[in-house]
């Protein structure tokens, strides 16, 4: 049987400002009504039953992504968590282990989850290739055809062509631009789409030879109740690199369908459609005079520009990205500076999602935090306390259901309630619409992780 296995874990730092670690790409809508993840498992219909699709992603994320996949009726067992992001091999790894002991003769399709196709019906049809390809016991990878020379995708050089697929002579790094435009010109590479297709029980055999320490870890993994105690041990290793560039058993079915995987502004600006300057304007811009700009904004304000030429510029309401177009790569390590700075900003957005909704933070100060929180219907916030800060709340919109001390109280829109410091208290939205609340905080200390809690819905 057919299992679709879909990556998605990454937290797309090269997506900054967009993408956030606590609100990476794919569950985004970047292109169209529905997010990357969501596009991805529409893409399987007809090949794939909801039944037999897992999406393996980190735990930080399982709200989120039991949320995007509902729709699609794939059961919540066949969402499985990483502790922590150990790269590509040992999530594919995990997965084939996993659904091996389901069925021996599973063949996985192993997609990403933040990747553009258009031409659904070849896309398809090419899959119906790999699967009969990697039933001959092949590693099968899709390979994509460049269009530019890129650096930003992997290549893979190919020999010739075997009983429908071509053989693989080499997979290769993302190269500089004098060697991409070296792989441009010779018609024996294609990008690596990072799409895979075998058995469960090949790639299990090609861990076992070429990555021997992650596959004696796989063994200790019988279930998704092993995986926290084994996870901490396994390195960090893409399947390119672990498997890929050794194994003798690879064939690249080329692909005849639209595909970019969106790992950049500049792929991004790639699929809009352009003015006759070259322009993008996704958002509320104004253009005078500029010529290759694209301007990509999540907020309100407007962004301007006036002579510019070839950049980039990517606007939200706490971040603004602007940098040359030929640059958008580099974007990964301005968030490493983040990081090494202690910046939030690389973190998450002023609106932060949560799995009863979410919360905007519209002001602080010393002593002082304003949030707009929306929780959605049906949906509670765990009992709890805070040791440094008391709240106050102001419905202005719906009827909250408040929990304070002893004491349990509705609260109606132009109605506001105060929960002193220290004091138990739970926010509970009853209704069939959403709740929305001002709440003021004041204290010494306003940091999110100030949170004592007593029960939760969520298992925080």
């Amino acid at each position: 049987m057919n299992y679709a296995v879909i990556l998605a874990g990454g937290v797309g730092s090269r997506f900054w400002p967009f993408s956030r670690e606590l609100e990476p790409k794919q569950f985004m809508k970047i292109i169209g009504q529905h997010s990357l993840l969501q596009a991805t498992i529409q893409r399987l219909s007809g090949l794939v039953s909801p039944s037999r699709i897992y999406v393996i992603t980190n735990k930080i994320y399982f709200y989120e992504v039991k949320a995007q996949v509902a729709k699609f009726r794939i059961p919540d067992k066949n969402i499985i968590l990483e502790p922590q992001g150990k790269n590509t091999a040992p999530a594919v790894g995990l997965c084939a282990k996993l659904i091996g002991q389901i069925d021996p003769d599973a063949v996985l399709l192993v997609l990403p989850s933040d990747h553009y196709i258009k031409n659904v019906g070849n896309f398809k049809a090419t899959l119906k290739k790999a699967v009969a390809c990697a039933k001959n016991n092949f590693l099968v990878t899709l390979g994509i055809k460049p269009t530019t020379p890129s650096i930003g995708y992997g290549y893979i050089k190919v020999g010739k062509k075997s009983s429908g697929h071509l053989q693989v002579q080499k997979f290769l790094e993302k190269p500089d631009l004098n060697k991409a435009r070296e792989y441009f010109k010779d018609k024996s590479f294609y990008w690596n789409s990072g799409m895979f297709i075998w058995k469960a029980s090949v790639l299990l055999e090609e861990i076992r030879a070429y990555l021997p320490g992650l596959y004696s870890s796989l063994k200790l993994i019988n279930s998704v109740d092993d995986i926290p105690k084994v996870w901490p041990q396994i390195e960090a290793i893409s399947v390119d690199y672990g498997i890929m560039e050794h194994s003798k058993r690879i064939a690249l079915i080329p692909s005849n369908f639209y595909w970019t995987d969106l790992g950049s502004w500049e792929a991004l600006s790639e699929v809009f459609p352009k003015d006759r300057k070259g322009n993008i304007v996704s958002g509320n811009a104004l253009n005078l005079d500029s010529q290759g700009v694209c301007v990509f904004s999540m907020g309100n304000r407007l962004v301007s520009t006036i002579g510019i030429k070839d950049a980039i510029i990517a606007d939200t309401p706490d971040a603004l990205l602007v940098c040359n177009r030929d640059k958008t790569q580099d974007v990964k390590k301005l968030v490493e500076l983040m990081k090494s700075l202690n910046r939030k900003e690389h973190l998450a957005h002023l609106t932060e999602r949560r799995p009863w909704g979410s919360f905007t933070v519209l002001q602080q100060g010393v002593g002082f935090k304003i949030k707009l929180i929306e929780i959605a219907p049906h949906k509670r916030l765990s009992l709890q306390r805070h040791k440094n800060r008391a709240e106050h709340w102001v419905v202005v919109f719906g009827t909250a259901k408040v929990v304070s001390g002893h004491r349990v109280v509705l609260v109606r829109s132009n109605q506001s309630i105060y929960i002193s410091k220290g004091k138990k208290h739970r926010l509970e939205n009853t209704t069939d619409k959403p709740l929305r609340i001002v709440e003021v905080q004041t204290g010494s200390y306003l940091g999110e992780d100030d949170i004592e809690r007593f029960d939760d819905d969520f298992k925080r």
